[in-house]
């Protein structure tokens, strides 16, 4: 019978790599830091991972970096403009009326919808976007 080293669901860590700064596994494959980030109602990144209240959703790289924006300012605006700069820094973004941003928010949406998670992102007319953060567990 082979030997099949144990691998962390969310960050991909093994047994023999570990973490940065080490950990234990707390289920067969759930490493001990990404499973106290993922057990506190505060969103985090990790990867191209969101980890929000218990659940862990894979992003895209472009996903990744428009939630890094809207989870760095729960419960505030966050301007398209600004989505825009992120998703294109040192280079032009879109005009405002590329739906490249909806299009991307609304697939993030769906997964976020999936989660459980199905209310998360607000949209603010003609300005941006509003991470709602979590209340009691479910976004």
């Amino acid at each position: 019978m082979a030997f099949t080293e144990r691998r962390c669901r969310i960050c991909g860590c093994t047994e023999l790599q570990a973490c940065r700064g080490g950990c234990s596994w707390i289920d067969k494959d759930l490493c001990s830091s990404c499973g106290e980030a993922a057990s506190h109602t505060a969103p985090v990144i990790m990867g191209q991972r969101l980890l929000i209240a218990g659940s862990s959703i894979k992003l895209s790289r472009t996903e990744t970096v428009v939630m890094q924006v809207l989870v760095a300012a729960p419960d505030r605006l966050v301007e398209v403009d600004a989505l825009h700069a992120a998703m294109y820094p040192g280079s032009k973004p879109p005009s405002r009326e590329s739906n490249v941003l909806q299009v991307l928010v609304s697939r993030v949406r769906r997964k976020l919808a999936a989660a459980g998670h199905k209310h998360a992102i607000e949209t603010i007319r003609l300005r941006g976007y509003r991470f709602v953060m979590p209340q009691g567990g479910a976004a």
